[in-house]
């Protein structure tokens, strides 16, 4: 007798990124990328308002929370928090949520499927675009560190803290140093 055998293609012919299931298409993590320049560029050159940590903020609508490592402990990061006191309110809050914005697109979006040295670099664009000094450009080694530390831990608490407690370090450099 006949068998009907249905063949499926492989799960990774649809996945784009390191792990399967993900259903992501080809260059949505580009077409965000390029979402994220205009923001800055437009908020910079036409002083309208900075859309950035929106558009940073997008992969956690359609993806689980479970693929940026929202349920992992936070770790020794928790030693960043008694920094928080040395800052306004508002100024902490900031940081806190620019500082997730950043690693939830950078770390755990965009290196399920780049390397981390190529996201490093996509990472340093930015800030190179806004801020244009010696700074901004070593803003890249930082990058590599989170996401060294973002591939040990696969925890985006982590690394947020990591990048937030790196942040308010410079917020308070900057502060002191007039």
């Amino acid at each position: 007798m006949f068998k009907v055998v249905a063949i499926k293609p492989p799960l990774r012919a649809y996945t784009t990124g390191r792990r399967e299931g993900l259903f992501i298409r080809r260059y949505t993590e580009l077409f965000l990328y390029s979402l994220l320049l205009l923001s800055l560029l437009a908020h910079k050159l036409y002083h309208v308002l900075n859309l950035s940590v929106f558009v940073l903020l997008l992969p956690l609508a359609f993806l689980p929370a479970e693929r940026f490592g929202l349920k992992s402990p936070w770790n020794l990061s928790l030693l960043a928090l008694p920094f928080m006191y040395l800052l306004r309110p508002q100024d902490f809050l900031s940081l806190a949520l620019q500082s997730f914005a950043e690693e939830l697109f950078f770390r755990a979006y965009l290196m399920q499927r780049y390397s981390n040295l190529f996201v490093s670099f996509l990472f340093t664009l930015p800030h190179v675009l806004l801020y244009g000094n010696l700074w901004a450009y070593l803003t890249f080694f930082p990058s590599l560190l989170f996401g060294y530390a973002y591939e040990r831990t696969r925890s985006l608490a982590f690394v947020s803290l990591l990048h937030l407690s790196s942040n308010i370090l410079w917020y308070e450099y900057n502060f002191f140093s007039g």
